[in-house]
């Protein structure tokens, strides 16, 4: 009979993501991992097998707690105008600046710049998470007033659009713009995109 789970493995996960999030796969030691998650080193690998199959667990639940979330935020029908979600979105980005000072970016984003391109897997991750945001823009941009009326082509390649903006927010974050400059550039996005509300 296999013994149960001595450790609660969601919990682990989020302080797993948390500390590829804050150090980088590089930058995170398995010892920073076996401290954040309380777990010995024979319990890691039991259940995660290695480093990349806990980091690659760690993505998932970043798409489970973050991503998730978005897209269906994305898709409240509760709030009819589909322009208002994406700027309500849009502005989440800079929200968290000015409450937490959070300045750590994507986990996503992060991901796709630093591991996405030395590893496939790790890189088709990444792909399957960001066309995930896409169909949530294209869902935003269908109920728009503005788009709804347009064809099925033109309103992926605005959703494409809308989501490379998103991830561009989130950069200018991490790389330490003032919240007044990332507001300007969240109005701009609106502007380009014929998304005033």
């Amino acid at each position: 009979m296999a013994r149960p789970r001595e450790f609660d493995e969601a919990d682990a996960l989020d302080r797993a993501m948390q500390v590829f999030w804050t150090k980088g796969y590089e930058g995170t030691g398995i010892s920073d991992l076996l401290e954040a998650m309380q777990i010995g080193r024979g319990s890691l690998y039991k259940a995660f097998g290695d480093k990349k199959g806990l980091f690659l667990a760690a993505l998932k639940q970043y798409e489970k707690n973050c991503i998730e979330p978005g897209l269906q935020f994305l898709n409240d029908r509760n709030i009819p105008d589909g322009a208002q979600r994406i700027q309500m979105l849009l502005e989440t980005v800079v929200a968290v600046v000015e409450s937490d000072n959070d300045r750590r970016g994507c986990f996503l984003c992060n991901t796709a710049v630093d591991q996405a391109p030395h590893d496939p897997e790790i890189s088709k991750t990444c792909q399957d998470m960001m066309g995930k945001m896409v169909q949530g823009f294209y869902g935003a941009l269908k109920d728009t007033t503005r788009h709804k009326n347009l064809g099925e082509e033109a309103l992926q390649k605005k959703a494409m659009g809308l989501n490379i903006a998103y991830n561009g927010l989130r950069i200018m974050v991490k790389a330490g713009y003032a919240p007044e400059d990332v507001r300007k550039t969240i109005n701009t996005i609106l502007a380009e995109f014929d998304l005033l509300t």
